[in-house]
């Protein structure tokens, strides 16, 4: 005998209503996964680029450090080069902006410039043409230092005194020392001292062996002959 089907007979299956509850609770808890795993990777790709971006400070610091203290007053007749105002440097240096290019003086120019996106870094030219005169942007060499740089400014410093800008033509030495202060985004602002380790004589100026119009130091040809 088959039993009959009422309203007090015992439901077998999901109304409608159940079933929507079912989903909507479902797609509610998978958005809460959702929600907490994408938070949890933007946190983990911030944290990989501020340590990327310590890290490429502490190389293009470095890179400052050695080049800076490596300095030499390459001169023109009797004239020292170390050129600097607020944005810019260029001096001669025994470091090499590539490792594999060893031996020699190097023309370094540092400078605040821009990417192909506009943003502002730190960059190095580099030549090994030392006739500066005659080709002063012939460069061989390019590289971004530190990017995403805000503001950037060059102090150069005499004993406890500070210049906003240096002429070794006119001074007839290099500076004791180059502070550095980088504005950096996302990052607090950096302040690096660098000293230049130059010998020099009682009159302050470089009596190094040297031809004339060269560099200290080095055979090569005059630097503006």
């Amino acid at each position: 005998m088959v039993p009959a089907r009422g309203k007090n007979a015992k439901s077998t299956g999901f109304t409608l209503l159940e079933l929507m509850v079912a989903l909507l609770l479902t797609s509610f808890l998978a958005l809460m996964v959702y929600s907490a795993f994408s938070l949890s990777l933007r946190g983990v790709r911030r944290s990989q680029a501020a340590a990327e971006k310590m890290q490429e400070l502490r190389v293009g610091q470095n890179l400052l450090q050695r080049s800076l203290s490596s300095a030499i007053p390459g001169t023109l007749d009797t004239r020292i080069y170390f050129v600097g105002d607020s944005q810019e440097m260029r001096f001669f240096t025994l470091l090499p902006l590539e490792a594999y290019n060893l031996g020699g003086a190097y023309h370094w120019r540092v400078i605040l410039g821009q990417d192909e996106a506009g943003e502002g870094v730190l960059a190095v030219e580099e030549t090994r043409n030392l006739n500066w005169r005659r080709d002063p942007e012939g460069v061989e060499i390019r590289q971004i230092v530190i990017h995403q740089v805000t503001g950037l400014r060059f102090v150069y410093g005499q004993g406890e005194e500070e210049f906003a800008s240096w002429d070794g033509k006119s001074t007839m030495r290099l500076p004791e020392w180059v502070r550095v202060e980088l504005n950096l985004k996302g990052l607090a602002s950096q302040v690096l001292m660098i000293p230049i380790h130059v010998v020099e004589t009682k009159s302050q100026a470089y009596k190094g062996p040297r031809r004339r119009g060269g560099i200290p130091g080095f055979p090569g040809g005059p630097l503006g002959e």
